[in-house]
């Protein structure tokens, strides 16, 4: 028991140092990107070129997927590699800060705002609609989060986890992030200005 407490004490203790993502230089073809800070896991909101929105986050199966909450399970999660989920839902337009508060039902602490290249988004987009659809016979709602899940290929660990997902997710659009976080905890920079940038 104390082994366990002290391996969810370091995972609070690396989640507990912001994780500083700088945005890209400007870009040729803008499109806007919505970081979402739920407190312990993150999502990724992407915009098509019709103006339209799609939500992504990657969890742990049982918890995101099935709604199966105990706290055996997060100590499972943590402990030993477990099945995940991609989650997806489109959004209708426009892609504004206002409309993804409106639209998005689960809490969100902080919301950052980022411009990337078009193609980078389109391509980002691409991807994750392809492990998406390969995993469509699997597919469940969950609406706690307001998302539809379906298997991802990739297993969950304390190491790889929604946060680490989408910093990967990130880096795929020309961000670059200091640190892969446990725990959401994200602080966007501008790289013409070096300054923070208010969520």
């Amino acid at each position: 028991m104390r082994s366990l407490l002290c391996l969810l004490g370091l995972a609070m203790l690396l989640g507990g140092c912001s994780t500083a993502v700088l945005a890209p230089p400007p870009p040729e073809e803008p499109r806007p990107v919505f970081l979402l800070d739920h407190g312990h896991h993150s999502s990724l909101v992407l915009t098509t070129a019709s103006d339209e929105m799609i939500r992504y986050s990657y969890g742990d199966w049982r918890f995101y997927a099935l709604g199966d909450s105990g706290s055996w399970q997060g100590v499972r999660a943590v402990l030993q590699p477990t099945p995940a989920g991609l989650g997806r839902k489109a959004l209708p337009g426009p892609p504004t800060k206002e409309n993804v508060l409106r639209q998005v039902l689960v809490g969100i602490e902080q919301l950052f705002t980022l411009q990337a290249e078009s193609a980078a988004v389109d391509t980002l987009q691409e991807s994750l609609d392809l492990l998406y659809a390969r995993g469509t016979d699997t597919l469940v709602y969950n609406p706690t989060f307001d998302l539809e899940f379906v298997r991802h290929p990739r297993d969950y660990t304390l190491a790889y986890n929604s946060n680490t997902a989408v910093t990967e997710w990130l880096t795929s659009l020309d961000c670059t992030v200091s640190g892969r976080p446990i725990l959401a905890n994200w602080q966007l920079i501008d790289k013409t200005s070096g300054l923070n940038t208010p969520p």
